[in-house]
């Protein structure tokens, strides 16, 4: 019987082959045929942020989601030891990632150095993004990073239907992830550990994202309201990461009740009582339910004088 092989492995479809001159550098053959070298260097940790990047639409890995908590299996390792370099291209004087972003991120993290295997060679959108799904080595893409890169396609002109033949996705499929990448930012910025969130918690969030707006509550309350209950959760390290998952989500879900159970407050409605070339001065009327005011700026000592008495007399005509 076989051995199974183990640790990561090449996708098969894309073969590889050491150059035999030092073992610096590789050959790879994509699916067409072509072959392309590339070459093994350090990026020093104080250029890594600098001197690389990565564009989600080819690598498709959600930057955003990398967050500390994220990356602790990398982080423990990573400044002592790479164990497989990133691959990326030249693009001047820079080098795109198109496969490492996690192992990027986490080297920025603890400003450690990283090994990246580079090509000068021009590579097509098509090509990079093929070679970058053939050579994946990270952690599987989550539902909400699939989607977000079958946008890219959809945007793109191609139907749903024709995305899910270019995939090898089921339209099922495609119509899930691209609803888990339609949840704002604001709300998934909020679970440290995105990878934990399933299909159902993404639907979750996107009925608290309708309810929200249909409300008018911003997310910039909505995080204020739950900022020090989800502290507490973020500082309780006994919690598991699907444990402080559902913490989060608990969380919202509260908030949320709370926040829309809170009776709307009036808005003051301003009418101008007249129209001045300074932007800074103004005389105007501000009603809020059953109170007003009248509000004046930069008017001279008599006119403010005389407003006092026309006031004064109204007031006595009709309360004496």
């Amino acid at each position: 019987m076989s051995r199974k092989t183990i640790g990561r492995q090449l996708n098969s479809q894309l073969a590889a082959e050491q150059v035999p001159s030092d073992g610096r550098e590789q050959i790879f053959t994509l699916k067409s045929g072509r072959r392309i070298k590339f070459r093994l260097i350090a990026v020093p940790s104080n250029d890594v942020d600098s001197k690389t990047y990565v564009r989600q639409a080819t690598n498709g890995r959600d930057q955003s989601a990398l967050t500390k908590e994220s990356l602790k299996d990398i982080i423990k390792t990573i400044k002592f030891q790479q164990f497989f370099p990133c691959i990326g291209v030249m693009d001047g004087e820079q080098i795109e990632i198109l496969d490492g972003s996690r192992r990027r991120a986490a080297a920025i993290h603890v400003h450690a150095s990283l090994d990246v295997m580079v090509t000068n060679e021009h590579l097509s959108s098509e090509e990079a993004r093929q070679l970058a799904k053939d050579i994946q080595t990270a952690k599987e893409h989550n539902l909400r990073e699939i989607g977000i890169r079958l946008q890219s396609l959809k945007d793109s002109g191609l139907s749903q239907k024709e995305i899910a033949e270019i995939e090898g996705l089921s339209q099922a499929k495609v119509t899930r992830a691209m609803q888990a990448a339609s949840v704002p930012q604001e709300l998934i910025s909020l679970f440290p550990i995105q990878s934990e969130l399933s299909f159902s918690d993404y639907k979750s969030l996107l009925e608290i994202d309708q309810s929200l707006q249909q409300k008018e509550i911003g997310y910039q309350l909505f995080q204020e309201t739950m900022k020090f209950q989800l502290d507490d959760i973020m500082s309780n390290e006994k919690l598991a990461e699907d444990e402080q998952k559902a913490a989060v989500l608990k969380l919202i879900s509260k908030t949320t009740l709370s926040l829309l159970s809170t009776p709307a407050k009036d808005k003051a409605v301003v009418t101008s009582l007249w129209n001045f070339e300074e932007k800074d001065k103004f005389a105007r009327k501000k009603v809020k339910g059953r109170s007003f005011a009248y509000e004046f700026n930069r008017l001279s000592k008599e006119v403010q004088s005389e407003i006092d008495q026309a006031i004064s007399e109204v007031l006595k005509k009709n309360l004496n």
